[in-house]
């Protein structure tokens, strides 16, 4: 299992109308639980970052978190806590099982897993990218647009180890690093969501990724229909990943 401080969580709203997303803030945990806004500037390097430049496209701030500020507390704040499967459930163990988790799991743990995703709203969590010194990088994510595209009509070829594709997408008007994930005959299933896009463009370019289907989920829910994992080296990138985590640590600290 891993420990609280082990796991960091960006939070990210859908804006509903474009379906753009936008990292909004960062929760993780030191001894307490904080969460601090980002603000549009501080991380360059991540697509469509910052709280101010989400609220230029409909984002209101969280009634707990109207500030800047590093806001801290003893236990998750009951905000996102709400977001989590209710442990007294007595299908609380089936409903961790299938996320890989044991019931005694942290928080944070089943927060990373399920993405704190409610139907009524248009917020989740997802984990920062982050790659070694080397430049090899390992992540999952869910596919995003998966219900506007065509990965039903090929889901008898999709299973658990089905190896992908991706493409680049230079000429997509929201994302100029926009990378297409195209399943068996190249079928376009979506896409890697923008705040990956722009760390992984250039293992697509040099074709230094292996990229397969992790976890296939439950056909009513498209945000989470498929679960991908994408191995690969982006050895340029490596000190910028390196600047933004120490970026993010000097906001911290300042605040």
């Amino acid at each position: 299992m891993k420990e609280k401080h082990d796991i960091e969580l960006w939070l990210v709203w859908k804006d509903p109308n474009t379906r753009q997303r936008f990292v909004v803030g960062r929760l993780w945990y030191d001894g307490k639980y904080r969460f601090q806004y980002f603000k549009y500037g501080n991380l360059n390097n991540i697509n469509n970052c910052g709280v101010d430049l989400a609220e230029r496209f409909g984002f209101t701030k969280l009634e707990p978190f109207r500030d800047a500020y590093v806001y801290s507390n003893d236990v998750l704040f009951q905000i996102f806590n709400k977001r989590l499967p209710d442990r007294t459930r007595i299908d609380f163990s089936d409903i961790v099982k299938e996320y890989n988790l044991s019931p005694d799991c942290t928080p944070l743990e089943l927060l990373e897993a399920t993405g704190g995703r409610l139907a009524i709203d248009t917020l989740e969590f997802v984990t920062p990218f982050s790659c070694q010194e080397s430049g090899e990088f390992e992540i999952s994510f869910f596919i995003a647009g998966w219900r506007h595209y065509n990965g039903e009509l090929v889901l008898t070829k999709l299973y658990e180890g089905t190896t992908l594709k991706l493409a680049l997408e230079p000429t997509n008007e929201y994302d100029p690093f926009a990378i297409k994930i195209l399943g068996p005959g190249d079928v376009m299933l979506g896409y890697v969501p923008v705040y990956y896009s722009r760390y992984l463009d250039e293992a697509v370019k040099n074709n230094t990724y292996q990229a397969h289907i992790e976890r296939l989920g439950p056909i009513d829910n498209p945000q989470i229909r498929v679960l991908v994992k994408i191995k690969g080296v982006v050895s340029s990138l490596a000190n910028v990943v390196k600047q933004i985590d120490q970026r993010i640590k000097s906001l911290t600290a300042t605040s």
